[in-house]
């Protein structure tokens, strides 16, 4: 059996017995082995236990994890290495080579909360989509792929099943109520479940492209799309002035929001439904939104200013400059709404980005290009229909220009919320390569 020997070589070592499949180690309890180490984070890692290898993944902790004296993100184990996550020493160890003086320290464990063993490995009940309403949760833990709908990074290790979210370890409420401990869900207050992370292993992502078109069907996400249109829509009658400004600006603010709500939830949990966003900080986050536009387009933004101060300006170099900008923007966009900070979109981060991984996000280039393309035509024609709208005197005229535009507006925010989604899924597959996470 694999094990791993914590503290090897003093008074203080003891063994994990590492469980085929998938073992979480960290601080948190709702891990399979907890450590209570400060140096520890609550969801340090995870060691896969396969027929031939034993491969260990850091899963974004503070202080790292560390095989051969060297930190790692995804390493494979072998016998007799030495393993440290924060400053706990381990040593890796395959069968029953481990040195006697780990089993005679076997009583020195309070440290460690064992949840499964290979002799008794326990029953989880898949939670890879959300549970029907009637579920009963038992005492077995809950097990998926979900991440934490606060942060992306961190695999989720609590439940709440009235609001069918996903927690890390700091996003629950934890009280002391005598000798014992209560953890609520910080929305609701309901108690709140154990929930064991289990690595993604479905379809890929060119797989899970086709669903991106189905996505804002899912749950009440047509009703979120149709109040969205309406948002949108509103901007094309707000009144000039200094009010109007500040409506404007914050109708902008909401569409950041609504971009980002998207892609994070996505990259929370893939099967969670579009849900509506916190209209809170408005104005910063049109800030985002516009600090990303410029750090995408600048070149033609200038080119196109210098233009209209008389300076001749090639049409190629000003068409090219919006296509930089156009294959720009979609990664620049992905790093923002997961940072949360316009000055992720910079260049030294968003380049190199792009050519870690070519040919997927060639592929999603393409995609929302496409899209956007066809918003674009869209527009113009909305445009061209709103015109005639106001200055027609012919009712039906006027209803069919006007329908136009409706229709219009809701086939726009769908497909905007498809290229979002599309966005999600490109980090999803990305994440490891990306490494924006990775300390």
């Amino acid at each position: 059996m694999s094990h791993l020997v914590v503290n090897p070589g003093t008074p203080q070592a003891w063994e994990i017995q590492l469980k085929p499949g998938t073992n979480s180690i960290g601080r948190g309890e709702a891990n399979d082995f907890t450590i209570n180490d400060p140096s520890v984070s609550g969801s340090h890692c995870q060691i896969l236990v396969g027929d031939s290898s034993v491969v260990l993944t850091d899963l974004g902790s503070t202080n790292g994890t560390f095989v051969g004296g060297s930190r790692i993100q995804h390493a494979k184990l072998e016998q007799g290495k030495g393993v440290r996550l924060g400053g706990v020493e381990m040593t890796f160890y395959e069968g029953t080579n481990a040195p006697a003086a780990a089993a005679q320290s076997a009583p020195a464990r309070p440290a460690i909360r064992i949840l499964a063993t290979a002799a008794t490995p326990p029953a989880p009940a898949v939670l890879d989509s959300p549970p029907p309403a009637a579920v009963t949760l038992g005492a077995a833990p809950l097990a998926g792929t979900r991440y934490c709908k606060y942060h992306p990074k961190t695999p989720a290790r609590f439940f709440c099943s009235k609001c069918n979210r996903a927690y890390c370890d700091n996003c629950i409420q934890i009280t002391e109520v005598g000798d014992s401990t209560e953890r609520t869900c910080r929305g609701c207050g309901s108690e709140v479940v154990p929930y064991q992370f289990r690595q993604a292993s479905g379809k890929s992502f060119y797989a899970k492209l086709p669903g991106a078109f189905a996505y804002p069907f899912n749950g009440t996400g047509i009703i979120i799309v149709l109040c969205a249109a309406v948002a949108f829509s509103a901007m094309n009658f707000i009144s000039r002035g200094i009010l109007g400004i500040f409506i404007r600006i914050a109708l902008y603010g909401f569409v950041f929001l609504f971009m980002q709500n998207i892609i994070s939830t996505t990259t929370s949990d893939e099967s969670e439904p579009l849900d509506f966003p916190e209209a809170s900080g408005l104005f910063a986050a049109a800030f985002q939104l516009a600090g990303t536009v410029f750090a995408s387009f600048w070149l033609a933004i200038g080119l196109a200013i210098a233009m209209l101060c008389g300076v001749e300006i090639p049409p190629a170099a000003i068409m090219g400059s919006v296509i930089l900008g156009g294959v720009y923007f979609p990664m620049a966009l992905l790093v923002v709404a997961m940072k949360d900070s316009v000055m992720a979109a910079n260049p030294l981060v968003v380049i190199p980005a792009m050519m870690k991984l070519p040919l997927k996000y060639s592929v999603t280039v393409v995609l929302m290009l496409g899209v956007f393309g066809i918003r674009q035509l869209g527009s113009l024609i909305s445009g061209g229909a709103g015109t005639v709208a106001l200055r027609t005197r012919d009712q039906t005229t006027f209803f069919v220009a006007l329908g136009f535009q409706v229709v219009w507006a809701l086939l726009s925010v769908y497909l905007l919320t498809v290229t979002m989604r599309i966005l999600g899924l490109f980090y999803n597959a990305s994440k490891r390569e990306l490494g924006w996470f990775s300390s």
